[in-house]
């Protein structure tokens, strides 16, 4: 009886939270979450039933309550964030506080699911728990199978995932990634947190069938770099042209001049990558030197400098999305987007830890490193591409209209080189939920605006949910200004937060174009995530569709701009890790595009965005990994795919991954020399 309820309390449980937390229908995998469940199953009555009797009551309670309360933790922390929370993250779980009021609703959202997962618990205390039904006391050694069982199956599954392909996202997963909610798409949530502690506990830097890989990115066939020069005058927002398409803009007739002659070499740094690796003592810096040497660099190209010498302001939008620049609603940043560098195929894929992945990702153009908090982490290390290291003679000052200390940023903001201003160290905002964009530019740009050269960096907040008219400053303040829209009041809600951002931005500009810098000033804004915050419905309204969750729901828009530009359309797949190599390209900064995992967009080199769960977009089509298939895109047909395309991409996706994590763990930046800039532009 207790072997039949332990499984049932898993399955039960892991069922509720398949069914609650995955989209896109029924999914195969679920079989493989059941097979799971039953192993926990297993797992955990051959620990129960060797424990004493007089013990086995209370261990149990306990362990199902405290089981239970974690579960359903994962499944508040998921209908806010999307994601599942990283047990890293629970110690340092105070800050949560400061949103106690938005859980309490989504608890009382979610009570009904509550109740439901806590089932098994009510009914294992008022009827299995009861001493009349006690086991045996005896301990013979038949109470061990039920525990040799679960140990040998579970052998069976590491041997089975060991000699899966390396490029199987369920072994990554089972190995080598912490990511909880993904995995559990494979595993269940009780075995992705499993994971998740194992790795806490024992972490992995590098792997023995990871280091004797030959590790080197395939070479893939160079696509068409798709940006067009837009004619004057012309409203970006209105061009439907396919979005493949590389045919210049019309202009006048070509006269007899002599074409610039455009400098094409690589954008990398003088690094002997081999002789690094000759004179290592350490085989994991070693293989870190090989393949870095053998990453295609991304080519200078016609766009290479063109601000050479402009100031620098980058800004990570909270829950900014493609859904707000309208050209009557929002008129600023509709005219920056499209007026600038117009990302037609930009995303913000979502990672692990929220909005602090999302700034790490456009601060650093590496990727995440699963299960701790990467730009806190790499506070320590060194930080040679750092916007302030590789500007060292601007004057660079950080802002965040949010308590300071969230997300230890007081540690990690100036770690990179910023001079560091928040709510609570010297920026004066009233404190309300969320504060006020608006408000934080009125204060901050008299600081820096008379010190060209300057670096800037702004992280916002007014854009955060919960997009009520109740509890959110942003709406109550900016509501006038949008409840006559024909949308849902969460719609309008949304917006109304974002029209602080829209404030902001307007007053940034006025502000640069009064002290005559505007068209010397470099902008680039893009949000640390899609709006989780929101609604299903509310995005399928914005969407006008059924939003497709597994791609576009992370579709976004980026801001690339520079008053008074000729805009330039940019149609290949880009990200916010592309971010930092396009801005130095564009400034003419020397940096080393092997060592960033984003590349240049305004290069040769083929668009690629890279998802969390090891899904893609390539200028050819799309790879979802849950299902290992490839979904070819217009105007290319199957036919027109190379042979292994999939397969070298995947490749890829893996390499960036891996080698971002290591150049955190390894402090690689410090390991090749002296990286930093010793002059300014």
């Amino acid at each position: 009886m207790l072997g039949i309820f332990m499984v049932l309390y898993f399955v039960w449980q892991e069922t509720i939270m398949y069914v609650l937390t995955r989209t896109g229908g029924f999914n195969p995998n679920y079989f493989a979450v059941l097979f799971f469940s039953l192993l926990n199953g297993i797992l955990i009555w051959g620990i129960i039933v060797i424990i004493p009797s007089r013990a086995r009551r209370i261990v149990m309670n306990i362990l199902f309550i405290v089981a239970t309360v974690f579960i359903c933790a994962q499944l508040i922390y998921y209908s806010f964030f999307r994601t599942y929370f990283i047990l890293s993250s629970v110690g340092r779980g105070g800050q949560i506080v400061e949103f106690m009021d938005i859980i309490l609703q989504l608890i009382w959202n979610k009570l009904w699911a509550i109740i439901l997962l806590f089932l098994p618990v009510i009914f294992f205390a008022s009827l299995l728990s009861k001493g009349k039904s006690d086991f045996k006391s005896s301990m013979s050694w038949k109470r061990f199978l039920p525990l040799i069982a679960a140990f040998v199956i579970g052998a069976g599954v590491h041997l089975l995932f060991f000699f899966l392909p390396k490029t199987h996202a369920a072994r990554e997963y089972f190995f080598y990634l912490n990511r909880p909610y993904q995995a559990s798409e494979y595993f269940g949530t009780y075995t992705a947190m499993g994971i998740d502690l194992r790795n806490s506990i024992f972490e992995i830097k590098g792997t023995q069938d990871k280091l004797h890989d030959d590790y080197s990115d395939p070479t893939l066939p160079t696509m068409p770099t798709l940006t067009t020069t837009l004619p004057t005058g012309e409203n970006p927002g209105e061009t439907h042209a396919n979005s493949n398409s590389t045919q210049p803009a019309e202009t006048q007739a070509p006269t007899e001049t002599v074409p610039p002659v455009i400098d094409d070499s690589p954008n990398v740094l003088n690094i002997d990558f081999d002789a690094l690796a000759a004179g290592r003592d350490s085989q994991i810096l070693a293989q870190m030197d090989q393949y870095f040497s053998s990453v295609e660099a991304t080519s200078k190209n016609e766009y290479t400098g063109i601000f050479e010498g402009y100031n620098l302001i980058v800004i990570t939008a909270e829950s900014f999305s493609r859904f707000v620049p309208d050209p009557e609603l929002t008129p600023t940043l509709y005219k920056m987007m499209t007026e600038g560098f117009y990302l037609k195929n930009f995303y913000n894929p979502i990672w692990s830890v929220s909005t602090y992945d999302g700034e790490y990702v456009v601060l650093t153009s590496l990727y995440p490193k699963d299960g701790v908090w990467s730009l806190y982490q790499i506070a320590s290390r060194d930080q040679a591409f750092s916007y302030p290291n590789r500007l060292p003679d601007y004057a660079s000052y950080a802002f965040h209209n949010h308590t300071f200390d969230y997300y230890s940023r007081d540690i990690s903001h100036p770690a990179m080189g910023y001079d560091y201003y928040a709510l609570g160290r010297g920026l004066d905002v009233t404190p309300s939920w969320p504060e006020s964009d608006l408000e934080m530019m009125e204060l901050s740009v008299d600081k820096w605006i008379d010190q060209e050269p300057f670096n800037i960096y702004y992280l916002t907040v007014s854009g955060h949910a919960a997009y009520t008219r109740i509890g959110n400053a942003m709406v109550t303040k900016n509501w006038h200004r949008v409840e006559n829209l024909p949308l849902s009041e969460e719609a309008k809600c949304y917006l109304a937060c974002n029209l602080e951002l829209e404030d902001a931005m307007t007053y940034l500009l006025e502000r640069l174009r009064d002290a005559g810098i505007a068209d010397h000033t470099l902008i680039a804004l893009s949000a640390d995530h899609y709006p989780y915050g929101l609604s299903n419905a509310t995005l399928n309204e914005f969407a006008g569709e059924e939003l497709d969750h597994q791609f576009e729901l992370y579709r976004s828009s980026g801001i690339i701009y520079v008053d008074g530009m000729e805009p330039v359309e940019v149609n290949k797949p880009v990200a916010a890790i592309d971010l930092m190599p396009t801005i130095y390209n564009l400034m003419g900064l020397p940096y080393d595009s092997r060592l960033l995992m984003g590349r240049d967009m305004l290069s040769d080199s083929p668009g690629l965005v890279l998802f969390n769960d090891l899904s893609w977009i390539s200028e050819y089509g799309r790879y979802t990994s849950s299902t290992a298939t490839f979904e070819v895109q217009a105007p290319y047909n199957p036919e027109s795919i190379p042979e292994d395309y999939v397969a070298s991409i995947n490749d890829i996706v893996h390499n960036r991954f891996y080698f971002s994590r290591l150049i955190l763990d390894e402090d690689y930046y410090a390991q090749i020399g002296p990286l930093t800039v010793t002059t300014g532009p």
